[in-house]
């Protein structure tokens, strides 16, 4: 759990998003708060009740023995819990951690003695369900020997279905008439009648499963939540015809795997970074 946890933050800073802190401070020995604190803590609550709590880390300043101020910190942590908590949501795999004096940041022993927060605000929520659907995702993706359909002895002109029945897991097909309306994860018009096909095939195929990876183009900065909504966009609409969700799986690369180097010479190279592919991953 820890590790997700930092894998989120990981993917926050690839999204731009700097980390949501907020710090509450005690007085010496104390671990409930000042009016002062309590006001500030209370400040939050209110300009939160959206948001969804990550952690909470306790510290001390360097008074008193080392065994002393692990034990301080870590009701100084229950205590804020207790303050916040069925008033701020809190991730299923929350977690505290009392560090005590072990780590100190600065010499003014007030700015040590502190309970810091981690979480998501309301916008960020939105990014949860990609950052973890797309950190899954990858080690199911890591599992597979990935090829490009181009790459296998197959001759083009066999119907999808024969396709799919002749090559091995891992094979990559690149989606081609697969566009979205302009920065947007609305599928065109052309792009259901592509994806019937691959309604066809899925329903042909019960064992069959998928994995729909997102790539955009254009913009060096990647955009990861574009991609993914793209992604999870085609997966939608084929859970929509009647394909089980447990079949398909999505994620979205925003444009860390152009085709062609951005920014792209023309219309074709950009079509080509901004495409939809899918993996099978298993028949």
């Amino acid at each position: 759990m820890q590790f997700l946890f930092s894998t989120i933050f990981i993917f926050l800073t690839l999204l731009g998003f700097s980390q949501q802190t907020f710090s509450v401070y005690f007085d010496t020995a104390k671990y409930d708060l000042t009016s002062q604190e309590s006001k500030r803590l209370q400040d939050w609550i209110n300009l939160n009740s959206k948001s969804k709590i990550l952690s909470m880390e306790g510290f001390t300043d360097e008074v008193g023995s080392i065994s002393y101020n692990d034990t301080l910190s870590l009701k100084r942590v229950g205590y804020i819990y207790n303050q916040v908590q069925k008033k701020v949501p809190v991730r299923a795999d929350f977690k505290t951690n009392g560090f005590g004096e072990s780590k100190l940041i600065s010499e003014n022993k007030a700015e040590n003695r502190r309970v810091t927060i981690y979480y998501l605000s309301e916008f960020q929520i939105e990014l949860e369900e990609f950052i973890i659907n797309d950190f899954k995702v990858q080690k199911s993706l890591d599992s597979l020997s990935i090829k490009a359909l181009d790459k296998l002895n197959i001759h083009p002109k066999l119907a999808l279905n024969e396709i799919v029945q002749k090559v091995p897991e891992g094979t990559l097909f690149n989606l081609e008439d697969i566009q979205f309306h302009f920065d947007s994860a609305v599928l065109m018009l052309n792009a259901k009648e592509e994806l019937n096909k691959w309604f066809v095939v899925l329903n042909k195929n019960p064992n069959l499963k998928i994995i729909v990876q997102g790539h955009i183009c254009c913009i060096p900065k990647d955009d990861i939540l574009l991609s993914s909504k793209r992604a999870k966009a085609v997966m939608d609409y084929l859970v929509s015809k009647g394909v089980e969700k447990e079949r398909i799986q999505y994620i979205g690369y925003g444009s860390t795997r152009p085709k062609f180097i951005i920014p792209e010479k023309n219309g074709y190279e950009a079509l080509m970074n901004r495409r939809v592919e899918i993996v099978i991953q298993e028949k």
